[in-house]
């Protein structure tokens, strides 16, 4: 979880490195890899949260549009890493499926780059993300008639469920991030895809933000880590990274969760994933490649204004995970997870027809209805859910108080909703009380509450606020 002062330093970053670039620079290094052909900079963008992207016309017929995509120093850690983690997928995936994959023109890691840092230069894609499109999500109320956003949501229902069939079929004997095969000391991309084989720990946006943030998640999870069991992933690389958050993290949001209700509700999550969630048919494998962010946004896929499907961007945090944690995007309700967990019903509604399109296109494309029953079976009360708490555990709060509570710990009457006052009294309190009794347990909550009103303390400083937040009290 990145706090509101990281946010803002982050822009101001990036910002400043954009202020700093060299553009006439930049276009040489891209003609240097187009024969010499001149460019101009058409655009400089903030790519995603840690790259920026200068795209560069040609003037050919029709206008020919690259990117060139640069590491936003101080915000990138392991460059080298994740470049080649992403070059590596790329080509793998660009080989194996018919997934629309951005061509890649160039490329430098740090060491020998003729701009002094790493690089990436790909085809720079004409295409929307769907919220530009205006898409007419089922749960929002758009201007189209019902018949026209079925039709819609149908026909890229039947895309995702291409996407998804084919990253389905590429498995692995590990979890971990895919790696290029290495020629006089040097990765090198032009190669046999056969030759790609995880070679990286499984680096996510979570373990980056712990990072740059200092608190040192790299240790937790060090280089050329790869996990051979479910279990052992999420053991020691998601919960390992998980509670390295929260005992680093000074903002862990006591301004809208109880701090007693917080600690009961991680402990008793991690409790369920590893004693009840975990799929000990799935333990050893195989292992499936995800993209690593489309299941929580859809800004990385692009497509034309006929709402066909022309790319998918941005694999820097791909990465080759249990069968379990390969789940439908929470985005098909139209909004982040958050907004799941609070609309469960339209979101199972929605996953449900796209497991009935993935189903239909195994069948039309003749393969055994593999992911549809995987995904069939997982469809149930939270599941993706418990998936995205693991992943982003900043929602292990909502998810458990949510969703687990009541169906493993204490059964919620039918009155909860009007009666909470006296619901949590008789029942929630004296858990909590109980829970609390555990030696080092009132101490760390303590400690996590000094914290808090430090962060708040130095948030009103630094955006010069009024007055702090507050914590809720117990």
């Amino acid at each position: 979880m990145a706090n509101s002062i990281l946010i803002d330093q982050a822009r101001k970053d990036c910002e400043r490195f954009i202020n700093s670039l060299d553009l006439d620079q930049i276009c040489r290094l891209a003609s240097s890899y187009h024969g010499g052909l001149p460019c101009q900079v058409s655009r400089v963008m903030r790519y995603n949260p840690f790259n920026v992207g200068v795209i560069v016309m040609f003037p050919a017929f029709p206008p020919e549009s690259w990117v060139v995509r640069l590491p936003i120093p101080g915000l990138v850690v392991w460059i080298d890493e994740k470049f080649e983690a992403e070059l590596a997928t790329m080509r793998y995936v660009g080989a194996k499926t018919t997934i629309p994959i951005p061509r890649v023109h160039g490329y430098s890691f740090t060491e020998g780059s003729p701009i002094q840092m790493a690089f990436i230069i790909m085809d720079c894609i004409a295409g929307r993300n769907l919220v530009d499109l205006d898409f007419p999500f089922p749960t929002q109320n758009k201007a189209c008639s019902s018949e026209i956003q079925d039709i819609l949501t149908r026909k890229l229902y039947r895309q995702l469920a291409d996407f998804c069939i084919q990253l389905r079929q590429l498995e692995f004997p590990e979890v971990g991030a895919l790696g290029l095969p290495i020629v006089d000391g040097r990765p090198v991309y032009e190669c046999d895809p056969d030759d790609i084989h995880v070679r990286h720990r499984p680096m996510s946006m979570e373990m980056c933000l712990q990072e740059i943030q200092g608190f040192e998640a790299g240790d937790k999870v060090p280089p050329r880590t790869t996990f051979s069991t479910a279990s052992s992933f999420v053991n020691e690389a998601l919960l390992r990274l998980a509670d390295n958050e929260f005992d680093k993290c000074s903002d862990v949001g006591l301004d809208t969760r109880r701090g007693q209700q917080y600690l009961y509700a991680r402990h008793h999550f991690q409790s369920f994933v590893l004693d009840t969630w975990l799929d000990p048919g799935t333990e050893k494998g195989p292992f499936v490649l995800m993209h690593g962010e489309l299941d929580v946004t859809l800004d990385n896929l692009l497509f034309d204004n006929d709402l066909n499907l022309v790319g998918v961007k941005d694999w820097e945090w791909s990465c080759v995970v249990p069968i379990q944690i390969f789940v439908p995007p929470v985005w098909l309700v139209g909004g982040p997870p958050e907004w799941m967990i609070g609309h469960t019903t339209p979101f199972n509604r929605e996953a449900g027809r796209l497991v009935a399109a993935i189903r239909e296109r195994e069948t039309a494309l003749q393969l055994p209805p593999q992911l549809s029953i995987e995904w069939d079976e997982t469809e149930w009360w939270c599941h993706t859910a418990i998936v995205m708490a693991l992943r982003h555990p900043d929602l292990t709060y909502d998810v458990f108080w949510h969703f687990l509570f009541g169906e493993c710990v204490v059964p919620i009457p039918a009155y909860y909703e009007y009666r909470y006052t006296e619901f949590y009294r008789s029942v929630i309190l004296p858990l909590l009380t109980e829970f609390l009794a555990t030696p080092g347990r009132k101490a760390l909550l303590a400690r996590k509450m000094m914290e808090q009103r430090f962060f708040y303390n130095a948030e009103k400083n630094y955006f010069k606020y009024k007055e702090a937040q507050r914590i809720l009290k117990e």
